[in-house]
């Protein structure tokens, strides 16, 4: 089954990811959110990130086809290697509906032709085998996603926290009504996980817990 690991940026779902994969082994494939080596997607959120002007329908358009296309391509190798879909997992960090959420706050005005262009071509790429069966969301409030962001300690962020920081506010304040909105509409169950007083550990043995009663639910 595929297993979305969502979230606002700095919530964990990197870590939770890695977590998961070590304790279900070989049961279970993965896909980060990207590749630290992709040099297109690095360039973007440079950009993005430094206040480059008149990037957002390109970065966003890349994002979803890069993504959807590795998503296919997982999908694929779960088959291969014919792995039990009702009992064996494809864990997603991050999944393609997040995406909309971040061009929905990334378009300075979502009436614009350019969000519409967006829109239209992300519900025909989109397709429902792309999208998780069941989703973990990891809730944080923006004290604590500051904490974890400066603690994680990508540059790019860090630097350019002051050009940035209302945009964050923003984006963390409209994340998860979005997220539940955006779920209720295409008919994903979720859960949410408050990640705020839990260390990793803890948030870990919590998913597993959420993972295994869905599990059963599902048979």
């Amino acid at each position: 089954m595929l297993i979305g690991i969502s979230g606002m940026i700095s919530s964990g779902k990197s870590t939770l990811t890695k977590n998961l994969v070590k304790h279900y082994q070989d049961n279970c494939l993965y896909l980060n959110e990207y590749e630290e080596n992709d040099e297109v997607f690095n360039t973007f959120l440079k950009w993005l990130y430094s206040g480059k002007k008149n990037i957002s329908l390109g970065f966003q358009c890349f994002v979803v086809e890069n993504h959807l296309n590795r998503v296919d391509r997982i999908l694929e190798e779960f088959h291969d290697l014919k792995m039990k879909k009702n009992s064996d997992f494809i864990f997603l960090d991050r999944f393609s509906l997040e995406h909309y959420i971040f061009a929905m706050i990334n378009f300075e005005n979502a009436q614009s032709r350019f969000f519409n262009a967006y829109q239209k071509a992300f519900e025909v790429a989109v397709t429902k085998k792309q999208l998780p069966n069941f989703v973990l969301y990891l809730d944080l409030d923006f004290s604590t996603f500051k904490d974890r962001l400066f603690a994680r300690g990508r540059a790019v962020e860090i630097k350019n926290w002051d050009l940035n920081e209302e945009y964050f506010k923003v984006l963390h304040q409209a994340y998860q009504d979005h997220f539940i909105n955006l779920c209720q509409k295409y008919k994903i169950d979720y859960a949410i996980i408050d990640t705020n007083n839990l260390n990793a550990r803890e948030v870990t043995k919590e998913a597993i817990r959420i993972l295994e009663e869905y599990k059963l639910s599902s048979k």
